[in-house]
This record gives C-alpha cells, sequence and structure tokens, in this order.
C-alpha cells in the first residue's frame, strides 16, 4: 500500500491559516476548514468550504512510500477538520494532540477511502536534506550521554538518527575502552581509531573476559567501518551496534548569565528570521515558541521567560537569580498502550 507522509507541524499551521485568514460569506457562518488531498499529485492543501476558491499553499510529500498510483484511480479527497466526529472529536484537535506528544508526520495511507494517521519517526538509513538537525543529548547502552545533534522525526531500526564531532567519537572511544578495567570477567568491544583527513577508520575489537584462571583468549577485530565527516564536519554513528536513545544532558547550575555556558551546553532557542525563534530541542518556531515579560520580584527591572509551547522547554532570565534553562528530554516517552493518535486519525 502506497504512503504519503507530510510534516505534520506544517500541516497544523497551514490549516490554522485557512480558519483565521478566511471571513465569513452573507450567511455569517464561520468558513469551515477542509483537507483536501491530491493522491497522485502526493500533495495536500487547506481550504474553507464556503469561500469561492481560496486555500493555503500545497504541501508536498516529504516522502512518497510504495508503487505510483493507477492513472485516474484518485479524485480529489476532502476532509472537514473541525467537524465534530460521534465522540465529540474533530480531526484537527486529534493532529494538535499528536503534534504536542512529539509525533512530526501526518501519514496518508491510499486506501479507498484514504487514512489519515500520525507518526513520531520515519525509519530510513538515509536521511534527506530537509531533516531538521537540532542539539541533543543521547546515550547506548551504559555509554553516555554525549553532545550531538539529532535528526528529529527520523529514526534507523528503532534507533535515534544521531550525529557527532569528532571529538565526541573519541570520548566514545575511550569510555569504550575503559570497561576491561571495570569488568574484567565480561567480553567487552573496544573501538580502535585511525583518523584519515576528514574520516575515520574504526576497528572494533573484541576482547574475552577472563576465564576462572583469570587467563583472557586472544582478542579479534568484528567489525571494521569508515566513518566520513560531512560537508559541516559532523560524524554519523548511526548502525545495529548502536542503538542511540535520548537522555538527560549531566547536571548543571541551576541558574547562569548569558556567555556563561558550560561546554557543548546551547541555548534553548536560537533566531529564525527577523523576529521569531527556534526551540533547539525539538524544533519548534512561530506560534509554538511563547515569551512572557513580568516586573521583577526584585523590585526593579523585568523578568523574562521564552517557553516551547510543544515540548515545554524553556529559558528565564531573572533579576535575582539570573539566566537559567530548562532543556526537555525530546521527544517523549510514548505510552506503549494504543492511543488514539497512534492507531490513526478517523476521516
Amino acid at each position: 500500500m502506497r504512503e504519503l507522509w507530510f510534516d505534520l507541524r506544517e500541516a497544523i499551521a497551514r490549516a490554522e491559516e485557512t480558519i483565521t485568514g478566511y471571513t465569513a460569506g452573507t450567511t455569517n457562518e464561520p468558513p469551515e476548514p477542509w483537507l483536501v488531498l491530491d493522491i497522485p499529485g502526493a500533495r495536500l492543501w487547506f481550504t474553507a468550504v464556503n469561500a469561492p476558491r481560496p486555500r493555503s499553499g500545497a504541501i508536498a510529500a516529504v516522502h512518497d512510500d510504495g508503487p505510483p498510483p493507477r492513472a485516474g484511480a484518485f479524485p480529489l479527497y476532502r476532509q472537514p477538520l473541525t467537524e465534530p466526529d460521534i465522540d465529540g472529536e474533530n480531526t484537527l484537535d486529534q493532529l494538535r494532540a499528536a503534534a504536542r506528544q512529539g509525533h512530526r508526520w501526518l501519514v496518508v495511507d491510499t486506501s479507498v477511502p484514504p487514512r489519515l494517521r500520525t507518526a513520531a519517526a520515519y525509519d530510513t538509513d538515509r536521511v534527506p536534506e530537509t531533516a531538521v538537525w537540532t542539539p541533543g543529548w543521547l546515550a547506548t547502552g551504559d555509554l553516555g550521554p554525549y553532545p550531538g545533534q539529532v535528526a528529529h522525526g527520523y529514526q534507523h531500526n528503532g534507533s535515534a538518527v544521531f550525529r557527532l564531532t569528532g571529538e565526541t567519537v573519541q570520548r566514545i572511544a575511550a569510555d569504550s575502552n575503559a570497561r576491561p578495567f571495570k569488568f574484567p570477567e565480561q567480553d567487552a568491544d573496544l573501538l580502535v581509531l585511525r583518523h584519515h583527513d576528514s574520516s575515520i577508520e574504526m576497528f572494533v575489537v573484541r576482547v574475552p573476559g577472563a576465564n576462572t584462571l583469570g587467563h583472557h583468549n586472544e582478542p579479534f577485530v568484528v567489525e571494521t567501518r569508515q566513518l566520513t565527516a560531512g560537508p559541516d564536519g559532523w560524524y554519523r554513528l548511526t548502525a545495529g551496534r548502536w542503538p542511540w536513545r535520548h537522555a538527560s544532558p549531566p547536571a548543571l547550575p541551576t541558574a547562569r548569565r548569558r556567555g556563561q555556558r558550560r561546554q557543548h551546553e546551547p541555548d534553548v532557542f536560537e533566531a529564525e528570521g527577523p523576529d521569531g525563534s527556534r526551540c533547539t530541542v525539538c524544533g519548534a518556531t512561530g506560534y509554538d515558541i511563547a515569551h512572557q515579560e513580568l516586573p521583577s520580584m526584585a523590585g526593579y527591572g523585568t523578568d523574562t521567560t521564552t517557553s516551547c509551547r510543544i515540548c515545554g522547554s524553556s529559558e528565564t532570565c531573572a533579576e535575582e537569580i539570573g539566566w537559567s534553562s530548562h532543556r526537555t528530554v525530546w521527544p517523549p516517552v510514548l505510552d506503549p498502550s494504543p492511543t488514539a493518535d497512534e492507531e490513526g486519525t478517523r476521516p
């Protein structure tokens, strides 16, 4: 079955623009927003049902999986966004709830009729150029956490897609090579690195644990990999041996002033366009970034807080305590039990 994968947050933003961008007609009824799906063209847009022809810009599918459609097999499909179903729920609210839970994709199953669902990650071994990389902390096995960048919305064989600097690769090798000294009776994998300009040759060497007489068998190479830095200097270390998972950062001071950051500690928010901000934890922008200013409890000046409505990360500058930040673990750990968002959005 063919599936079309659309950026969930872009879809929600376009739907909300459609709701607020059109005025009611002569009947004074609010314009009901509808999702319009062009399956052969792998795109969707939103329109107000009582508007003459205006509609949002089309959103192209980021991923198109499955066989191409038969010619003329699929006419345009329309689905209301805010019309309640028999349970009192509507499609747009379900999409918003899925985004708050960490889902990144609106997925269209091109059955007849099409079925909509949301998904947290797209599984692939090749991350496209359109992927958004944001700072994060990850761990694998008992190693970590390590700083790097995460391609949000992507995974490879269930592992987070993570890229690292050359210095962090060396840290991982040093941590891995320290294991035999801590647990000499257990088998251990050592990482031997050879640097070649922009690439690193990595040998995984298995060191058998000590037997009952305290003797070790000979070590042997179990894997050889060539890590090549991308144009921006980052290395990808993703394989079955490295099932990366999101982790909390090391403990940091509760307060700090701007400019007094520890190494690898990024600001929670970065500039996005002339006036906007982007959350470096989950990648949210625009309306999802909230700003608040209040008179300071110190009796002078102003306390400011910037927070992300999606993941809950925040930065605060208070006259009394200075600069502080809170980075959540993202994406959140989802409830393993089936939910409405996981099972799909009802058409």
